[in-house]
């Protein structure tokens, strides 16, 4: 999980950086969004339940992963435009594993003595779940003056969150492992089979084509 967390920093990383790019920001205005949309989610989820310091300054691994992303799409940022629809994969990737890693760190955090289903628990634990997921990109869509993609009708983001921070919380009581896997899937299979934007659909329309 901690080597997949960083691979969704990336993607995260990534994906707002190219973001910017695209409205013809500087190196510094890029990097920073980039950073925002990695780091952005779990920010909002430990200063909110209060745990400090705040993950990416314990270990430095997050923020040189979400700048090293962000310079990257600053410099070569047509190569990810030639094959962004994968990296979209990628994106969802990562919201799978910051939505498993958000509720599980919530509940440890602020529930280490509950071991059973708990009606308090599974609203804190899956709300922050969802929070790191979709967290940054939130902020990232504000800084920038847009509606959060993920409020707008077309996307299934938050349902994606939603259904993967549910899903893993219900099942992690009985088995951790099987909680993560079941959970990794649903959130993959909503974002890229059953969104018309998936590369599911999209690898059958060039099919198609």
């Amino acid at each position: 999980m901690y080597y997949l967390d960083l691979i969704g920093t990336l993607a995260f990383a990534i994906g707002g950086a190219f973001k910017a790019r695209e409205r013809r920001l500087n190196i510094f205005g890029v990097v920073f969004l980039g950073a925002i949309t990695a780091v952005g989610g779990g920010t909002f989820r430990d200063v909110i339940i209060g745990r400090m310091p705040l993950f990416y300054l314990k270990d430095q691994n997050y923020l040189l992963i979400a700048i090293l992303g962000g310079s990257i799409v600053y410099f070569l940022p047509h190569i990810f435009k030639k094959g962004y629809s994968w990296f979209r994969l990628v994106d969802s990737i990562g919201l799978a594993t910051f939505v498993i890693i958000g509720t599980s760190v919530a509940h440890k955090y602020l529930f280490p003595d509950y071991s059973a289903w708990s009606v308090i628990a599974f609203i804190v634990s899956v709300f922050m779940g969802m929070v790191t997921g979709f967290g940054g990109g939130v902020i990232r869509d504000a800084v920038m003056g847009d509606t959060p993609y993920a409020f707008k009708h077309e996307s299934t983001y938050i349902m994606a969150a939603f259904a993967g921070a549910f899903s893993f919380y219900a099942v992690m009581f009985l088995n951790f492992e099987l909680a993560i896997g079941i959970s990794f899937s649903i959130t993959i299979l909503m974002r890229e089979f059953f969104s018309k934007y998936g590369i599911y659909r999209k690898v059958i329309m060039k099919r198609r084509a």
